[in-house]
């Protein structure tokens, strides 16, 4: 497989993985959180198994299959059902962008565990995405504490659910980066998470399967293909494409997402949204910018040589 093919394929990841906030939405308001969830994990977690198989338990370790595990089955409830139990639209976009605080958070879980050093440029960009967020939540662009306070207190669960999942996500990648032997047990990941959800339903009642329309059925097969793909797709991607080009993309995907779900749920979202949401974007690429300034300022440097060549040589 050539590069720009595998490039190409982990590209598409970012787009599926971008789709799963109006698919998530759109599922669960027709057939519950609990049971939509559920079903859209189920099927995820077939498809992995079927592309990853069950993998090589000898080589990997315990310790890493069993903190692993549980890390992610934690981000997957917080993510998924934040945006489950959010009560419109308009707020299951928002609260997905507080999740996509988590490359911020995972820089700086970096430096707390020593896996990077630390440089007062993280601070600026986790700054500039926390700003973002309160942009978004002050709706007008007006800073108001009272607004925020407001808006959080509509759905104080949906919003914690997000934030929390931020915060166990950047523990998952510094935990994966020190202990996973280049080893990828996601096929068995996805089965605990999809056993996880199947058990809470059983315990609670709930575990009997709805009727589900021909629309909502295809919209549920989507959904797990996207994220079940996604997973497969950026593995491909990271493995044999462009990292860098992966990296830098992947910071945009709260952009992609959030225009995505407007029209998969069909609502409109606005300019003050717009600009909270780059200014997370801007505030994650800041921080990985901090911890990749040794390879991006031969770049820089290479291009001003050439824009001072371009104006010199014209004189």
């Amino acid at each position: 497989m050539s590069k720009n093919l595998a490039t190409l394929i982990g590209l598409s990841a970012i787009l599926m993985w971008a789709s799963m906030v109006g698919l998530v939405k759109h599922i669960t308001a027709a057939i519950g959180p609990d049971m939509g969830i559920t079903l859209i994990y189920t099927f995820s977690a077939v498809l992995l198994l079927i592309i990853f198989r069950v993998p090589n338990f000898k080589l990997i370790s315990k310790k890493y299959l069993i903190l692993g595990t549980a890390l992610f089955i934690a981000y997957e409830l917080c993510f998924s059902f934040a945006i489950a139990y959010s009560k419109t639209a308009e707020q299951a976009i928002e609260v997905s962008i507080v999740n996509y605080l988590w490359p911020s958070l995972t820089v700086l879980a970096f430096v707390i565990f020593k896996e990077l050093k630390f440089n007062f440029i993280i601070i600026l960009g986790l700054l500039i995405s926390i700003s973002g967020i309160i942009f978004i939540q002050t709706g007008n662009g007006d800073f108001s504490l009272n607004s925020i306070v407001d808006n959080f207190h509509s759905n104080p669960l949906s919003y914690i659910l997000a934030f929390a999942g931020a915060v166990i996500w950047a523990f998952y990648c510094v935990l994966t980066k020190k202990m996973s032997n280049g080893q990828n047990p996601i096929s068995i990941f996805f089965i605990c998470v999809a056993l996880t959800l199947w058990i809470k339903l059983f315990i609670t009642g709930h575990a009997t399967l709805p009727s589900i329309d021909l629309a909502t059925f295809i919209t549920l097969g989507v959904a797990s293909v996207a994220i079940g793909l996604g997973y497969a797709a950026w593995n491909i991607g990271i493995i044999h494409g462009n990292i860098t080009m992966l990296v830098v993309a992947s910071y945009f995907t709260p952009i992609i997402s959030s225009l995505l779900a407007m029209f998969v749920l069909q609502t409109q979202l606005s300019i003050s949204f717009w600009q909270g949401t780059a200014m997370v974007t801007a505030g994650s690429f800041i921080c990985w910018i901090s911890t990749n300034w040794s390879v991006i300022r031969p770049f820089i440097k290479k291009i001003t040589r050439e824009i001072h060549y371009l104006f010199t040589s014209n004189r």
